[in-house]
């Protein structure tokens, strides 16, 4: 049994790497080939612990992660276990980890439901998860432009950072200017309301909201729901009653029959047909099965370089 620190995570997982083992991994689940535990959580004195998992019977492994949350800060850890016996193969920590896994799953769906050729991408927030996305999408995708909207605070450091790390032009603005041009909109905030008016998202636009996976917590709002011509989800028994995007809207506002699960669009097994003035969404909350299939991944590496 192996301990893996989130410093050799990095060391032998990329970006690519994520993305890759993301989408084969969503590719199986949605064929049916695993099973996804949902998140549950316990509170007391003001302390939470969460734990989620999945069996993936394809790449041989099973696991959990697991994480407490402490004035807002979180500390992940997965323990991951062999398919077939069940032996312990590795504990891992899962701080970075989770980075990448939640950024590459987004890349996943803006290529199933983005413009293939985005130019500008509308920012909000600027925390770890933004910086991981960036990653995801500004190395992967010929955007030339990054519209920063930071509700909390200054963005200035953060636009320096993406003008010297990828080259491109950044500037912070309101929400109003952010998304006027955006051919991509990502938000990675912990907001209790909708971020920006739903009627102001230009035609053809995919916007993927990711920082809400609380009841009482939402990015987007009822306009947006509406106007979204597809609805992507991780795994839809978890999304449509853990996120506040979703549980706060008002029950018109979210046609179910839009929704569908990840592995399913890439499949080609939905039905939906992007058309090129379609508003499309992504709303994740993140599963296990992410976590599960990378861990598997650095395991692998760590344990093939001794």
């Amino acid at each position: 049994m192996q301990f893996i620190t989130d410093a050799q995570v990095r060391q032998h997982m990329t970006m690519n790497d994520a993305i890759a083992a993301m989408d084969s991994a969503f590719r199986a689940f949605g064929a049916g080939n695993g099973a996804n535990l949902s998140r549950n959580r316990a509170n007391a004195g003001g302390r939470t612990i969460s734990a989620m998992g999945a069996v993936l019977p394809g790449a041989g492994v099973m696991g959990a992660k697991i994480y407490p949350t402490v004035d807002g800060k979180f500390n992940f850890v997965i323990p991951l276990f062999a398919f077939e016996d069940g032996r312990l193969l590795c504990v891992m920590e899962g701080n970075a980890l989770t980075e990448f896994r939640t950024a590459s799953v987004t890349r996943i769906a803006a290529g199933a439901l983005a413009t293939s050729s985005p130019s500008t991408l509308a920012l909000f927030g600027t925390g770890i998860q933004a910086r991981a996305h960036c990653q995801a999408f500004l190395t992967t995708m010929p955007i030339k432009k990054v519209n920063v909207v930071e509700p909390m605070g200054d963005a200035s450091a953060f636009c320096t950072w993406l003008q010297d790390t990828f080259k491109v032009s950044a500037a912070a603005m309101t929400a109003e200017q952010a998304i006027a041009d955006a051919d991509i909109i990502i938000t990675v905030t912990r907001s209790k309301t909708a971020l920006f008016d739903g009627d102001a998202v230009s035609p053809g636009t995919f916007v993927a909201a990711i920082g809400s996976s609380k009841p009482d917590t939402r990015e987007v709002d009822d306009k947006l729901l509406a106007r979204s011509a597809c609805i992507a989800v991780e795994w839809a028994p978890q999304t449509l009653i853990e996120t506040g995007d979703f549980m706060l809207a008002k029950p018109e506002a979210l046609d179910r029959r839009k929704v569908v699960e990840l592995g399913a669009l890439l499949a080609g097994t939905t039905g939906y047909v992007r058309s090129a003035n379609d508003v499309t969404l992504y709303k994740s909350v993140g599963i296990g099965v992410e976590d599960v299939a990378l861990a598997e991944l650095v395991w692998k590496r760590v344990s093939a370089a001794g």
